[in-house]
Order: C-alpha cells, then structure tokens, then sequence
C-alpha cells in the first residue's frame, strides 16, 4: 500500500502514452478517452521530441491500490485499442506517481500487480522526493 503511512502523498494512477510526434487527439480518438494531461518535451519527465499523453480516472481516492484497479477495470475493455496503438509505435504504461519522503516503502498487493498484469503493458514508479525538515539529520550526523 502506498500511502501516508509509508511516506508516500499524493499517490497518483495513471495511463502514460508516449510517441515521438504524438497528437493527444489521436489517442483520445483511438481509446474513447479525454487525456487529463499532456505534456511537452521539456516538461518534467518527458524526453525531447516527445509527447506524454496521461489519463486518469475521474474517480479520485487516497488508496493506489483503489486507483489502479478503477484504472485497469477502465482498461481491460481497450485492450485491443491499446494493442493498435503499440503496433503504431506508441509506448503504453501504467504509472504510479507521487511525493515519496526518505527511506519510503513501496509495497503493493500481489492481487493488485496481478490485475495490471492483465493489461500486458508495463507498470512504472515515478517518485519524487517531499522535501522535509529532517532529511539533512543523517548528514550532521556524520559530520558532527
């Protein structure tokens, strides 16, 4: 479970396509799907000359595990749109994002990876570091 409790906030699942190119309006039009974001080359994570298109669920809840399984029970009826667009030189994952404080645990039920697992498509971690007071505390300790 990925939540407060092991130091992650704002856990978030999504879809991630990407291609070099990419037009958001394809793949809106291929999957039956608005994106909820795209970004440009330049943008966070996102190599130059290319296009992320993510979708996530309209429903919002606290609990990852919660939030892929809504992903994946939206998914599993596009499975063949999904299919297309990979032989079409599109890159499809699933990603969970989020604030990860140091020393966080990822931890996620077998049952959860089994259901994206039916996808067939790749499942991706993207955390950045939440900034606390206490995270130079190992360094004084060393330096004294």
């Amino acid at each position: 479970m990925l939540d407060r409790n092991y130091g992650w906030e704002s856990v978030c699942a999504a879809l991630v396509v990407t291609k070099p190119g990419l037009v958001p309006e394809v793949v809106d039009t291929a999957l039956g799907l608005k994106g909820t974001a795209v970004d440009a080359p330049g943008q966070g994570s996102v190599p130059r000359g290319t296009v992320m298109w993510v979708y996530r669920p309209a429903e919002k809840s606290l609990d990852v595990e919660r939030q892929l399984g809504d992903l994946v029970g939206e998914l599993l009826p596009l499975q063949g749109a999904l299919a297309r667009l990979r032989e079409q030189g599109f890159q499809t994952r699933v990603d969970v994002s989020g604030f990860v404080k140091t020393n966080s645990v990822c931890k996620l039920e077998a049952r959860t990876l089994a259901l994206v697992q039916q996808l067939g498509i790749p499942l991706s971690f993207t955390a950045r570091v939440a900034k606390s007071e206490d995270d130079s505390g190992w360094l004084e300790s060393i330096l004294g």
